[in-house]
């Protein structure tokens, strides 16, 4: 690549990040729902039109924008893969992470994992740790395989797969259904929450897990 074409994709990853840090300003102050292509390129300093240029739409702007609060998920998940702890305990403690990471944020986190892009998951994560490599942590090559996982269902099977053959109820069989069961209350509890942000997110975390026990013992 030649000092032209370096300069030229230098220029077009700084705007790209103008445009996640201008969404992301937006999504803090006004939620997801409002941070629409006029308001994130005004406040980016661009043509509405030029938004086009960096990302297939708004949606996987707002998703990739949206990754800025994993941070604390991440360094988490980061932190658990030093330690080694028997395979249920990992799983119901990868479980509460999550759990109260999006229950905190539920409407930006019903967007990323059941919205307009869920299904393309691991491209839009990779593009954000090549825009922002310093929030990029490091795993066991289970999480990490997990962390990338393509949509939600797949995140959510890989973590339970890691309890094959750990004593568990988790077998060949049953998994997907596991599974399935799994994500299905997941989004109900989110939905819940995402109508009626007053309801208490250790509660549900509570729900989920509980849940989840109820499901593998």
């Amino acid at each position: 690549m030649n000092k032209e074409n370096n300069e030229k994709e230098l220029l077009k990853q700084q705007n790209r990040i103008r445009f996640i840090h201008a969404a992301q300003e937006l999504i803090e102050s006004e939620g997801p729902q409002k941070a629409s292509i006029r308001k994130i390129a005004e406040r980016a300093g661009f043509h509405n039109s030029t938004i086009y240029l960096y990302f297939e739409d708004v949606d996987q702007l707002i998703l990739l924008a949206s990754l800025k609060y994993f941070n604390e998920y991440s360094k988490a998940l980061s932190e658990l893969s030093t330690k080694n702890l028997m395979p249920s305990e990992n799983f119901m403690t990868i479980w509460d992470f999550f759990a109260r990471t999006i229950f905190a944020r539920p409407q930006i986190f019903y967007n990323f994992f059941f919205g307009k892009h869920s299904d393309n998951l691991t491209e839009i994560i990779r593009q954000y740790y090549e825009l922002f490599p310093e929030e990029q942590d490091n795993y066991t090559p289970e999480i990490e395989d997990m962390y990338y996982g393509r949509n939600i269902k797949e995140r959510c099977l890989k973590v339970l797969a890691m309890l094959k053959g750990a004593g568990m109820r988790v077998n060949e069989e049953n998994i997907e259904m596991i599974n399935d069961i799994s994500v299905s209350y997941l989004k109900y509890l989110l939905e819940q929450k995402c109508q009626n942000p007053s309801l208490d997110s250790d509660i549900l975390t509570d729900k989920l897990l509980k849940m989840l026990k109820f499901m593998l013992s």
